[in-house]
């Protein structure tokens, strides 16, 4: 199943995966499979694996999700190039 981008979303200098459903706002970063960016996120110098789910109007930056983690809508996590935040699989934000 191919990527599919809704008609919000904007998506900039980043590798993206088959299956991922992007709503949002995307820069600068890696998607793997099946990952979905909801309506008004915004994710910037992310690495997102497998099966991961960013709520609605939730704000990353500098992050890296394992698989299967949950972004509860409206969080944030904001790290930095030199110490990004790191989630663990199966994780709720």
């Amino acid at each position: 199943m191919p990527a599919k981008y809704g008609l919000g979303s904007s998506v900039a200098n980043c590798i993206v995966a088959d299956g991922c459903m992007l709503e949002g706002h995307v820069k600068n970063s890696v998607l793997f499979r099946q990952v979905s960016i909801c309506q008004g996120a915004n994710v910037e110098n992310c690495l997102i694996m497998n099966d991961t789910v960013i709520g609605e109007n939730a704000t990353l930056k500098n992050v890296i999700l394992d698989k299967d983690v949950v972004v509860r809508p409206g969080a944030t996590l904001i790290g930095t190039l030199s110490s990004p935040i790191i989630v663990k699989k199966g994780e709720i934000v």
